[in-house]
């Protein structure tokens, strides 16, 4: 594995997660069957994961890899949809750490596998 380009995209991951996500889509990204905007919230932040996983391995594959799960992951754990769906726990279907986990996993799957 290019330990090198894993520590990278982790560090891109964080930057987008943490630094480039605004609170606007952090509560509007759960909304997506609720609020028309809770799609584009969730799909921009999702953007933002595609084009900076892509602007640093130098592969679309990666980046179209990284976007789409991170869509999927972000919206499992924060659709209040399905959280009314599962018994109404307030931080969707798992925690921030599995979510993360998650994340880092598919980061991994790019490293060994896509690129």
């Amino acid at each position: 594995m290019d330990f090198q380009l894993f520590l990278t995209l982790l560090a891109g991951h964080y930057l987008a997660d943490f630094g480039l996500q605004t609170q606007y889509m952090v509560e509007k990204k759960g909304l997506i069957f609720i609020e028309s905007m809770g799609f584009h919230a969730l799909t921009g932040h999702a953007a933002i994961h595609a084009l900076i996983a892509g602007a640093i391995s130098g592969s679309f594959a990666a980046g179209v890899v990284v976007g789409v799960t991170h869509w999927l992951i972000d919206f499992g754990k924060s659709s209040v949809w399905l959280s009314r769906r599962f018994r109404g726990h307030s931080n969707g279907l798992y925690a921030i750490n599995i979510d993360q986990l998650l994340h880092v996993l598919v980061l991994a799957y790019v490293v060994l596998i896509v690129v």
